[in-house]
């Protein structure tokens, strides 16, 4: 065994890499037989040629991409607009409320507010009344009944 090692010399990376690999490619070989005892692979036969399959292969599913997600965000924050527009309106009662006051209370521009407010006169739980002292914003009978249903 010294004739060996004083002959050639085999550097610790070496060693420590030529391991690792192999314990890889052990890991790889037992989980193939796991599947094939399993099932998910199966020996095809074919005139001079055998074929390994594998079986109920499901195709991966594709990552959502950021563009969706960034769609999925813009959309629960204009859902979280229209609720906050509910809960001033709800909270000013039958005093009405201007648009400048909603984008005050939301924390927002008064375009971000008016765009929320405008999808609500579309839902018809709200309406505008023009005034001496400026559009105001109330909650109609089904605002009321909606905010309503979802405080239960």
């Amino acid at each position: 065994m010294s004739f060996l090692t004083q002959s050639v010399s085999i550097p610790v990376w070496f060693l420590i890499m030529m391991n690792v690999i192999m314990l890889l490619l052990l890991a790889k070989l037992f989980s193939l037989v796991f599947r094939f005892k399993r099932g998910d692979i199966v020996k095809e036969e074919h005139s001079d040629m055998v074929v390994w399959k594998i079986k109920n292969r499901k195709p991966p599913a594709a990552p959502k991409t950021k563009q969706e997600n960034v769609v999925e965000s813009k959309e629960k924050e204009k859902k979280q607009d229209l609720i906050h527009v509910l809960k001033i309106l709800l909270k000013e009662g039958e005093r009405g409320v201007l648009i400048q006051t909603v984008a005050d209370r939301m924390g927002t521009n008064t375009s971000k507010a008016r765009h929320a407010i405008d999808k609500l006169i579309d839902n018809k739980m709200v309406e505008e009344v023009v005034g001496v002292s400026g559009t105001k914003f109330y909650l109609t009978q089904t605002g009321k009944d909606y905010c309503r249903s979802k405080a239960r």
